[in-house]
Order: C-alpha cells, then sequence, then structure tokens
C-alpha cells in the first residue's frame, strides 16, 4: 500500500490483500484493455491472465456490492446521509502522502465516523 492510511483503509475494507493489488496494478495501466494486448498468454503479475482477471472481476464485484449496501443503508435510515457526507469529505481532504502522525489522527477520526455511521 501507498500510506498508512491506504492500509488501514484497506485492511478494513471487504477487498482482500490480492484484490487490492490488482486494482492497484489495473488502475496504474489507465487502460482496461492494455494488460491483455500486452500480455496475453504470458504471466501477469505473477500469475496467468485468467487468475489475473477473475481476482480483478471479484474486487469489482465487491465494491459493487459495498457500493448498493450504501444506498441500501442510506436509503432505509441506517445511514444518515450528512454522516456519510462527513466521511467521504474527510477521506478526500487527506492527501496520499499524508505523514504517518496525521494518518494516526485521520484514521482515528474515520474509525470513530465509521462507528458513529453505522450506530443502531
Amino acid at each position: 500500500m501507498k500510506s498508512q492510511l491506504d492500509s488501514f483503509l484497506g485492511d478494513n475494507s471487504s477487498l482482500t490483500r490480492t484484490q487490492i493489488e490488482r486494482l492497484m496494478l489495473q488502475i496504474s495501466l489507465q487502460s482496461p484493455l492494455a494488460l491483455g494486448e500486452e500480455e496475453s498468454g504470458s504471466k501477469i503479475s505473477g500469475v496467468s491472465p485468467g487468475a489475473y482477471y477473475r481476482v480483478l472481476s471479484q474486487a469489482k464485484n465487491n465494491i459493487d456490492q459495498a457500493l448498493y449496501t450504501v444506498l441500501f443503508c442510506t436509503r432505509i435510515g441506517v445511514i444518515q446521509m450528512e454522516e456519510l457526507r462527513r466521511l467521504l469529505d474527510l477521506i478526500s481532504k487527506a492527501p496520499p502522502d499524508v505523514a504517518n502522525a496525521d494518518a494516526t489522527q485521520v484514521m482515528s477520526l474515520v474509525d470513530a465516523l465509521v462507528k458513529r455511521i453505522v450506530m443502531l
């Protein structure tokens, strides 16, 4: 992971470490077809192209499900939109290279907001 904050968020997500690695690799390529054209028939990141794209597909499905979960919980009132906005604003304003001391504060705040959001 790029930073302590990224590791914290990844560890607390429903994505596996392998799925996160594949997503990051795919994003770095900037094109969903670029990898298939260049690497067809050979290993990608130490695995076959089929295995690579299977894990990538599983990661996308996990993300889709997570978004639908948030939407559903917002719709039925389990998640308050204002609290969700605060959490999204906090994450969007944290710089990618946040210092470890600042990352610890952000992680604590994120954790507190998440617990406050899902408190029933």
